[in-house]
């Protein structure tokens, strides 16, 4: 529960610092990259190192090489920061922070298991237990951007 609260804390002091567009082209970015990640031929070729946990950082490496090139065209696209003010201001920082602790669960229970690196306890490992919970999962970032 500690990392998920330190991933909260980063997440929120990303969109903080980097802004609220930032973060929802980083949202947005995040479907397409698995996508891509899922079904490029090419992974097990590109896996060049042995041992657990270098396995898991040379597929996030990977992973990174689909997801930043997309979260900066996306990032050109999204309009200007909004003028909210106030608490709707913090609530909205707050949903996008949520949002991006809910991708790293998914990005972990669906893309690349991070297991050797950090077991998840097994409450959550309920919540993306079938592939029925795990598109309610994928589905829910994107209802908390349609209401933020």
């Amino acid at each position: 529960m500690a990392v998920l609260v330190v991933l909260f804390i980063i997440f929120l002091a990303y969109t903080l610092f980097f802004g609220r567009k930032m973060m929802i082209s980083l949202i947005l970015a995040f479907y397409p990259a698995t996508l891509l990640y899922k079904t490029f031929p090419f992974i097990q070729k590109l896996l060049v190192v042995s041992g657990d946990k270098f396995l898991i950082i040379n597929k996030i490496v990977i992973f990174l090489v689909f997801l930043v090139p997309l979260f900066i065209i996306i990032s050109r696209y999204i309009s200007s920061e909004s003028s909210y003010t106030g608490s709707s201001h913090i609530i909205r920082t707050v949903g996008l922070a949520i949002v991006g602790v809910i991708l790293i669960l998914l990005f972990s229970y669906s893309t690349v298991s991070l297991d050797p690196i950090y077991n998840f306890s097994s409450s959550i490992d309920i919540l993306f237990s079938t592939t029925d919970r795990v598109f309610w999962w994928n589905l829910a970032p994107l209802l908390v951007l349609a209401v933020l």
